[in-house]
């Protein structure tokens, strides 16, 4: 026995030295072989260093949150015994709660201050973060962010950083971000004042936190502006943190807290939303994975089927010495696994240093974002792991060769000679039973969702549901086997017909048909590339069109639209002249004003709205409530001039809408496919008092015990009532009335939006002048103006492009492999036509034919393929609409005018001079 392993173990050294031998006789097909490993390698390589490096460490995130601190307290409520938390997750704290979802201790008061709970003497630090003031600018006065508190002490150094000057020495100083500077158009020691309070602080220097840009807009004040910001209340440890008994007595108090060594030491446990991240990323990964290892084995393997052609004589050689078929596979098959490490180390040193380029060029220094990476950082066992798939890759890829390596004839082998591949009539009839499959289970599992999703209600969770799908998703996958399987078949049936269309297809495609190893496995890679293309093709294009038929357009295309937040009936004429001032310099042709009704004014202490104020909704019957009472819309009423509303909507309304609104009518505007379009009728507007109408909302979502005493509105009108079909409406469908109607039924409302109608579209630097400018205005005490150009919904052009662009990059690379290994292994065939007269046309055109065959069926069957499954997943679904949709232009031009390109760029490389050196005896 030992010296029968000793003899295995000989043999496999020897056929792993000839391996080696070949791999660097074969320079070329090695260094196509290699290439094709080494660049997925480098970059699952890359994407895999670089997700690692935005992921923090527990003592990473523990820096970015703390600083130096050791823990931060704020206050979430009032003292519950059944208060807890996550200790990695503050924000994740839930109290007991009764059957009905409501907390099951009474509220109680929250604290103010962390001192009854923290050990005597504890020294803190409080922050008010996440406030908002408005500041005077170089250009007005704007709403910016502040943050109050002594955020540039040193103990919390690693949570911000001062980036220039000094931190502040009393509190007649602040800090500010360097884009915070640049927006108040000053320097470093000038002043910044609050526009509220007149109050001023000298700039003593920028800072910023360190998960934000520097040119992020920020206020850092000092502790004596802790009254005046209205923010986010930490305080901050520096010399103490919680044990597990001191985190819930602070959560039974009323407090949430993140302790350092509690927050690490749960993390270094298991932290669920790392791992989470993490197995996210291995799952996309191992899909990109799968998908490379197929284009590698099927390119690789067609290379290596050329390759283990040209060693035939050589193997024969060995053979003719006493090698056995199983010696001829292991050399060629180690060949692949050279090849696979060899590549593996080439794209994984590649990838880890572009990873690390990359890395170095966006890091801005914003921590946890893309613009901040927590240092470069090498997941050793995912590389070890795609070093691993780099081997197994190349072997596999080397498995086919290495077979037929074992079938040929020593002796025709050391004559030269070369046979065609015998068709097997098996293959065929499995890959024609796998194509028939896939097309009926698609067909099944489309026609079943379709009946699904006409069944009211529609019930996502059936299992013939789930069978469906994945009958939808898999079958394409099964056709696309099938027709591997039957490739052979099918290329011996295009030979047939081609044949009869002149002699250039006809050598072409009997070249094909004779070397089904290395033309059935292009194709195969072509297809696959071509399915997820037309897949993602017709999926972006049908979800694109869909989503524009729900857009909700603020008015025509190229208008602008100016919305006012904050602002109440006091301040309407001002905000109106305001925004005109604003958009004056823009010169509109026209300006068109939506107006709503006021919402209840808030308690600016308490920030609860008045319960007495009366707000306006529209009401309708409910069929299926349980309670059988109406359905209320609040804020479904908007005011516009009707002789205004087709400015608004970019459509000629017919005379009898606006006739219908001036006399006190109202219109609500939906799609033209809503079955209620040009039906007259009454639509009742109500005014509630504000607490009757969240008690009613709240009781008819949520009804419990009787329903007789249900709140009631304060008055109910009825209003002549249509609805008006236009292509681009609001997406909330709004009733519209006029304002002499509103007027009369005694609505106070304010101008909430003011449309600016332009002859073309504003340019871009105009529109962040406007912008700008709106950033800079303030009307009344809070309110706040926002520009925003209608440019329409995002058009799907640009991703088609792109998903075409990659496609065709893959399919013109694949054929490229194909092609170029053709054009290798039919030297000896283009000696033999230049010796008898085939000018080097007509080699052109042999090469295009081929190059139109191979792409051509990837095409194809991967388009077929592709739009299959779509239309499966969308049968039945009104929201799709699949015969229009579908982009059946970008799917010819990806089926026939890909193959058309490749086969162009294939006629357009001119042949090489073919070496006559073995046929002169011809001449």
């Amino acid at each position: 026995m030992r010296r029968g392993r000793g003899r295995a173990w000989a043999r496999w050294q020897v056929a792993g030295r000839l391996a080696r031998r070949q791999v660097w006789r074969a320079k070329g097909s090695s260094a196509l072989v290699l290439l094709l490993v080494a660049l997925p390698v480098a970059g699952l390589a890359g994407g895999a260093v670089m997700v690692r490096s935005h992921i923090a460490s527990p003592q990473q995130r523990a820096d970015l949150e703390l600083g130096r601190t050791g823990a931060w307290l704020q206050v979430v409520g009032g003292a519950d015994p059944t208060r807890t938390q996550d200790p990695r997750r503050p924000y994740d704290n839930t109290v007991a709660q009764d059957a009905d979802g409501r907390p099951a201790n009474a509220e109680r008061p929250a604290p103010t201050s962390p001192a009854s709970v923290l050990p005597a003497g504890t020294r803190t630090i409080e922050l008010h973060e996440q406030g908002s003031l408005f500041v005077k600018t170089a250009t007005g006065v704007g709403q910016v962010a502040v943050t109050a508190g002594p955020a540039w002490d040193p103990a919390l150094r690693g949570r911000y950083v001062i980036l220039g000057g000094s931190a502040p020495a009393n509190s007649s100083e602040a800090m500010v971000t360097p884009g915070m500077l640049d927006r108040l158009g000053a320097k470093i020691g000038d002043r910044v004042t609050l526009a509220d309070s007149g109050a001023g602080y000298t700039i003593s220097g920028t800072m910023r936190r360190l998960d934000q840009l520097a040119s992020d807009e920020e206020v850092y004040l000092p502790s004596s502006a802790l009254g005046d910001v209205p923010g986010l209340a930490r305080w901050y440890t520096p010399d103490w943190q919680p044990t597990t008994a001191q985190l819930a007595d602070l959560n039974h108090a009323g407090f949430i807290a993140y302790g350092r060594d509690l927050a690490t030491r749960a993390a270094n446990g298991g932290d669920n939303e790392t791992s989470q991240n993490v197995w996210t990323a291995l799952l996309i990964g191992t899909v990109a994975a799968v998908f490379c290892g197929y284009l590698v084995v099927m390119l690789a393997g067609a290379a290596f089927a050329v390759a283990a052609r040209r060693q035939q004589r050589s193997l024969a050689v060995a053979g003719s010495v006493g090698a056995t078929p199983a010696d001829a596979f292991r050399v060629v098959l180690l060949q692949g696994t050279v090849l696979g490490a060899a590549g593996g180390l080439v794209g994984a040193t590649v990838g880890v240093g572009l990873a690390a380029a990359v890395l170095a060029v966006t890091d801005n220094g914003a921590l946890d974002t893309f613009w901040g990476n927590w240092g470069v950082k090498v997941p050793w066992s995912v590389l070890l792991g795609i070093l691993i798939f780099a081997v197994v890759v190349g072997t596999v890829a080397a498995i086919v060769p290495a077979r037929a390596a074992t079938k040929g004839d020593t002796l025709g082998a050391l004559r030269g000679a070369r046979r065609p591949a015998r068709l097997n009539a098996r293959r065929p009839v499995w890959g024609g039973l796998l194509m028939v499959l896939g097309l009926a289970g698609t067909v099944v599992g489309g026609l079943t969702l379709a009946a699904l999703n006409l069944h009211e209600p529609v019930e996502d969770e059936l299992p013939l549901r789930s069978i469906a799908l994945w009958a939808v998703v898999l079958s394409p996958v099964v056709f696309q086997i099938g027709m591997l399987l039957a490739g052979h078949w099918v290329l011996t049936g295009i030979a047939r017909v081609a044949s009869r269309l002149g002699f250039a297809p006809r050598l072409a495609s009997r070249d094909a048909a004779a070397n089904p190893s290395r033309v059935i496995p292009a194709f195969a890679a072509i297809a696959v590339c071509v399915f997820l293309a037309s897949f993602a093709l017709s999926a972006t294009a049908t979800s694109s069109a869909a989503n524009s038929r729900m857009y909700s357009w603020s008015g025509p295309l190229g208008s602008v639209q100016v919305s006012a937040w904050g602002q109440d009936a006091s301040h309407a004429t001002t905000t109106l002249r305001t925004i005109d001032d604003l958009l004056a310099p823009t010169n509109p042709t026209s300006t068109i004003v939506q107006y709503f009704p006021q919402d209840a004014p808030t308690d600016p202490g308490t920030g609860i709205g008045d319960p007495h104020f009366g707000v306006w909704a529209t009401s309708s019957p409910c069929n299926g409530c349980a309670t059988g009472d109406a359905v209320v819309s609040p804020g479904a009423v908007s005011v516009v001039d009707p002789d205004k509303l087709g400015a608004l909507l970019d459509v000629s309304v017919p005379a009898r809408i606006v006739d219908l609104m001036k006399r006190g009518g109202a219109v609500q505007v939906s799609s033209p496919r809503d079955p209620s379009i040009g039906k007259e009728g009454t639509i009742t507007l109500q005014e509630w008092a504000t607490s009757a109408l969240n008690d009613y909302t709240e009781r008819m979502t949520n009804p419990s015990g009787t329903t007789g005493d249900l709140p009631r509105p304060r008055r109910s009108i009825e209003l002549p009532f249509t609805r008006f079909a236009a292509d681009r409406t609001s997406g909330t469908a709004q009733v519209v009335i006029a304002p002499a109607t509103a007027k009369r039924l005694g609505m106070t409302v304010v101008p909430q939006f003011v449309v600016a109608v332009y002859p073309r579209p504003i340019d871009t630097p105009t529109l962040d002048r406007l912008t700008a400018a709106a950033k800079n205005v303030r009307v009344g005490e809070s309110g706040t103006l926002d520009v925003r150009a209608e440019r329409g919904p995002d058009p799907a052009a640009p991703w088609l492009w792109l998903i075409m662009a990659v496609a065709g990059v893959l399919v013109i690379g694949a054929s490229a492999v194909s092609l170029g290994l053709a054009r290798f292994e039919r030297r000896p065939d283009d000696a033999t036509l230049a010796a008898v007269g085939a000018n080097r046309g007509v080699r052109r055109r042999i090469n295009a034919w081929q190059a139109g065959i191979i792409a051509g069926i990837g095409t194809v069957v991967g388009t077929i393929a592709g739009v299959i499954p779509v239309w499966g997943l969308l049968s039945g679904n009104t929201y799709f609409r699949f015969a229009q949709d579908v982009p059946w232009v970008w799917l010819i031009l990806l089926a026939l005018g890909l193959p058309a390109l490749v086969a162009v760029v294939s006629w357009a490389v001119p042949p090489r001079h073919p070496d006559l050196t073995r046929r002169t005896a011809i001449a």
